[in-house]
């Protein structure tokens, strides 16, 4: 069995992630989520412990983001992907399934960046009914 180790950069955003009162959650370098709060369990309707981390295609099927006909939107076709990757913040709005169905969400995103390069990203994520953060 092989175990992974994830960069540093990774485990120290984990550690602000989970303190945090925003819902956020934490992406690889290849997409794969590696981590969410309790506030996006909240936002979401299942905790990080029920889901553990999730291929991105599994977190696409599973959550979106959605297209006008609430089929997946592949996360590399995503203008934050592509931001991200390119070690610049990113802004979009999105639909995604969630606790109370399918809901818009603005999503913030920070690359991750090391002196090895692009270790993954921190996305922080909100309603766009109103119920913004603060």
């Amino acid at each position: 069995m092989t175990v992974r180790v994830e960069p540093l950069e990774l485990i120290l955003a984990r550690n602000l992630v989970s303190i945090i009162s925003l819902a956020a959650f934490l992406v690889d370098a290849d997409g794969h989520l590696a981590f969410y709060n309790d506030a996006a369990a909240e936002v979401l309707g299942r905790d990080f412990a029920e889901t553990g981390g999730l291929a991105r295609e599994q977190w696409n099927s599973d959550f979106g983001p959605l297209d006008e006909n609430e089929r997946p939107v592949p996360s590399d076709r995503l203008p934050l992907a592509t931001a991200l990757r390119s070690g610049r913040p990113a802004l979009g709005r999105y639909r995604i399934r969630a606790r109370q169905g399918l809901i818009e969400i603005e999503a913030g995103a920070l690359p991750l960046m090391g002196p090895a390069g692009y270790h993954g990203a921190i996305v922080v994520l909100w309603p766009t009914d109103g119920d913004r953060p603060g």
